[in-house]
């Protein structure tokens, strides 16, 4: 395990974030034991290796920093990071120790129980939110990969000449997909003004289909509402050209190519159900203000009529309580 070059640990942890992205949940360490021998603690490290040195990776291959050091670099922040790798950018030859210092090694026990709702400043908000990211974005990779473990059945039937059956797509995509759109939203989508509605909340941005994190924004929306799902045979084409390819983008990073026509298809607009409402939203407020300003049709003197005549009658109804 510590013989291997750098870069053939960077691949390890890439296959084996794969691997642990389709395992059922709690599975991934009998599988490990069956297949590959390492330890679940193991995995971890080089999948540590491969999601938070990824960016690095091209100087970490040149400077062929071992497993050990790429280990322990991986659970730095990331100006500890840059720090490291600059120092191996002068030449300098660091020993595990070393590396251990520079990041600080673990953090102290008494950080680790600080209750982060009790940090004040800007200092006590960052850490909150670094929190939240964290378990935000591990819980929503999960659920996007079970999403694509039902994506993927259903295409593979789909290829062994059988219709995909949305009974049971629906029921094993419909939920996971609901959670990870809302997780989506609330960890990426940045919040913007309603166009022509400067009063109403702020709303997700949508990314639209010419990306590919925005397919996986639109496709997490449409799998999470089985109501309004289209027809069988477009939603059918849809699933594989668009859905699935869309969240193997977000699960295994491959590229996502834009489908020629998903920018006309009525299949694929993205929040249809949210611009209708807001638009519907919006022409009741101009019937309400049109209303406020409508011209009364009866005249100034049918008006004084009326007026007289619940003075009168009012008149004679408290004359009526005097006397009694």
């Amino acid at each position: 395990m510590h013989r291997k070059s750098t870069s053939q640990i960077f691949e390890l942890g890439e296959c084996l974030a794969e691997a642990k992205s389709v395992q059922p949940e709690k599975r991934f360490g009998r599988w490990l034991k069956d297949n590959c021998g390492y330890s679940v603690r193991s995995a971890w490290n080089f999948i540590s290796v491969h999601e938070r040195l990824a960016d690095h990776r091209e100087r970490l291959e040149k400077h062929a920093i071992p497993s050990t050091a790429l280990i322990e670099l991986a659970k730095a922040e990331p100006d500890q990071i840059e720090d490291v790798i600059k120092l191996y950018d002068e030449g300098k030859s660091l020993k595990l120790s070393e590396i251990k210092a520079l990041v600080g090694g673990k953090k102290d026990e008494a950080e680790e129980l600080t209750d982060l709702r009790q940090l004040g400043g800007r200092t006590g908000l960052q850490k909150m939110a670094a929190a939240k990211l964290k378990s935000s974005t591990a819980e929503f990779h999960r659920l996007i990969a079970a999403v694509l473990v039902g994506l993927e059945e259903a295409v593979a039937r789909h290829e062994s000449g059988k219709r995909i059956v949305m009974n049971a797509l629906a029921a094993d995509v419909e939920i996971n997909a609901r959670h990870a759109s809302d997780l989506f939203k609330d960890v990426v989508a940045p919040l913007v003004q309603v166009e022509r509605m400067p009063k109403a909340n702020l709303q997700h941005e949508q990314f639209g289909l010419k990306t590919g994190w925005g397919a996986v924004q639109h496709s997490l929306y449409r799998l999470g509402g089985v109501g309004s799902w289209p027809v069988r045979d477009d939603m059918e084409k849809w699933v594989i050209e668009i859905a699935r390819p869309a969240l193997r983008f977000a699960v295994h990073g491959e590229p996502y190519v834009v489908c020629a026509d998903a920018a006309t298809s009525p299949v694929v607009e993205v929040a249809k159900i949210d611009s209708d409402v807001t638009k519907n939203e919006q022409i009741a407020a101009e019937k309400e203000v049109k209303a406020d300003e409508t011209i009364p049709v009866i005249s100034d003197d049918q008006q004084d009529a009326t007026l007289k005549s619940l003075v009168a009658a009012g008149k004679t109804a408290t004359e009526a309580r005097i006397s009694r």
